[in-house]
């Protein structure tokens, strides 16, 4: 019984952990405080492009576009969106989404379910197989 008690601490905790690294790694505090924050229309001022290879050895083109747009107090911010594959040609408008106190921080990546919630579900999923295997511990041992 202390052995699956135990196993049931460090595998939360590594639930825990797990979910924060990649939440961090997906840039999930910074999309969260723009999608919650306000929204504006941005003129794409230039365009890019990158080769790289993926790691199946596929050569692909990235396009970086460079948004600028206006905040609602007059301030002009221009950022390069590196997140989002936007279809944009340099001239067009996008939507952003920006934090009220950080504008530099926009990103014109739609909001979307798993970067918003990926800390829960993996926490969550964590801890229930964490569960579900010291239970069955508990009842082996």
């Amino acid at each position: 019984m202390v052995i699956a008690v135990v196993y049931f601490v460090v595998a939360l905790t590594a639930a825990v952990v797990f979910g924060r690294t990649l939440d961090r790694q997906l840039q999930g505090p910074r999309l969260r405080a723009a999608w919650d924050g306000l929204t504006a229309e941005a003129r794409c001022t230039g365009v890019r492009t990158e080769e790289i290879t993926d790691v199946e050895g596929v050569p692909m083109v990235l396009s970086h576009p460079t948004l600028e747009f206006r905040t609602p107090d007059g301030r002009t911010v221009r950022f390069e969106e590196l997140q989002a594959q936007l279809d944009v040609k340099q001239g067009g408008f996008v939507t952003v989404y920006y934090g009220e106190h950080e504008p530099e921080s926009a990103t014109a990546r739609p909001p979307s379910f798993v970067p918003r919630h990926v800390r829960t579900l993996v926490t969550g999923v964590g801890g229930a197989f964490a569960l579900v295997t010291a239970v069955v511990l508990a009842g082996v041992l």
